[in-house]
């Protein structure tokens, strides 16, 4: 599906002279340093707002091949905002489907893909306030990243890791013998607490950014693991960080377990979130 688009490719170092159109979406490729960043990027010339689409787990009936992941870019047309889609470069260092922005041992994808996202802010004269960051599960956790590292943006999630020691062991594993090979889990804790817990990163750049934090509260390994414990550790951050609201809205939907809402109340929560 994505050769319908047209590519853009370019280096980090020519940023300034991309040209990207406006009511068009396009693939934008950008290599910075040895690392392919990808995007899908549709810019509104009339919009003040900018939407960011992270991905969860990777292939779906909408995109069966990848990477490059852009999940959810066939709902493109239901907003009429700006939006980019971004790409995790993390899944090109092994077959897994999902990543987390983790990167490598010297270089956190996470905090590139902030700078690139900023950079493509400015060329759609968009103020970080009207940003918003949306995923589900694995998207929700790197848009609450990226929202820190944006100041001022805000972060729309829905049933979001928290902290990725405590979820599903094996995909886990394998991310963390990809980003950190040769560490064992308690040694990647101590060393880079900080990409792997949300509250532990909000503690370490000093800052909490506007979180919207959509919740089924009939998936208790979610409630339990994730949502209880982020809330519980938000208590003890340290003196002096700025902490921006967060609005926990809770469902309950036993079918869906940890699937996000669907498609309508999505767009629904998008364009509500994105004002507040």
């Amino acid at each position: 599906m994505l050769d319908q688009y047209e590519k853009i490719n370019s280096t980090y170092d020519k940023i300034g002279e991309l040209q990207l159109p406006f009511d068009k979406p396009v693939l934008v490729a950008i290599e910075w340093n040895g690392v392919l960043f990808e995007f899908l990027v549709r810019l509104k010339k009339e919009s003040s707002h900018l939407l960011v689409f992270g991905s969860g787990g990777g292939a779906s009936q909408e995109m069966p091949a990848g990477p490059p992941y852009f999940q959810r870019h066939s709902w493109m047309n239901e907003f009429e905002d700006s939006i980019i889609y971004y790409n995790d470069p993390t899944l090109y260092l092994g077959k897994v489907s999902l990543a987390w922005g983790q990167g490598t041992s010297n270089r956190f994808y996470l905090k590139d893909i902030a700078v690139l996202i900023e950079k493509f802010m400015k060329k759609a004269q968009v103020n970080s306030s009207n940003v918003l960051f949306y995923g589900s599960s694995g998207g929700g956790f790197m848009s609450m990243f990226l929202a820190g590292y944006v100041k001022g943006a805000k972060a729309l999630v829905n049933n979001p890791q928290t902290c990725l020691t405590k979820w599903l062991k094996t995909p886990v594993r394998q991310v963390f013998n990809l980003s950190y090979p040769n560490l064992t889990e308690e040694e990647v804790i101590v060393s880079y607490g900080e990409r792997i817990n949300v509250v532990k990163f909000f503690s370490h750049i000093n800052y909490v950014p506007k979180i919207y934090y959509l919740q089924n509260g009939a998936f208790e390994y979610d409630m339990d693991n994730h949502l209880l414990p982020f809330l519980t550790d938000l208590q003890h951050m340290p003196d002096g960080c700025e902490i921006n609201n967060i609005k926990v809205d809770l469902y309950y939907n036993p079918k869906l377990k940890h699937a996000a809402v669907s498609k309508q109340e999505t767009i629904d929560y998008v364009n509500m979130a994105k004002n507040i």
